[in-house]
């Protein structure tokens, strides 16, 4: 636990001075990204199968959608160490881009 929040502030400590958040819907059966939006950063979003994977020039996010029956909000705040779809605190897991 200690290590995870330990990795999470130096998340955090690299995103840029303006907040950024990725937002929008998302649902366990639909293999798109297309209703999420990032404001306030640089973000490219993907999605394969049930993981969504969001990239800056520096680090790859990774968060997996929970089975749950139709569309959910979807939020997450860069530099966090968990994301909110629907009601359920989804933890993140990430990783720097190789060669940057």
């Amino acid at each position: 636990m200690l290590l995870e929040a330990a990795a999470a502030a130096w998340l955090y400590a690299q995103q840029a001075s303006e907040d950024c958040f990725v937002f929008g819907e998302v649902s366990a059966t639909e293999e798109e990204a297309s209703g999420l939006q990032a404001t306030g950063c640089p973000i490219k979003i993907e999605r394969k199968g049930k993981l969504i994977t969001l990239t800056s020039p520096k680090f790859i996010v990774e968060i997996a959608v929970p089975d749950m029956p139709g569309p959910q909000k979807f939020l997450y705040q860069w530099g966090q160490a968990e994301a909110t779809i629907g009601n359920q605190v989804i933890h993140i897991s990430y990783r720097e881009v190789s060669g940057g």
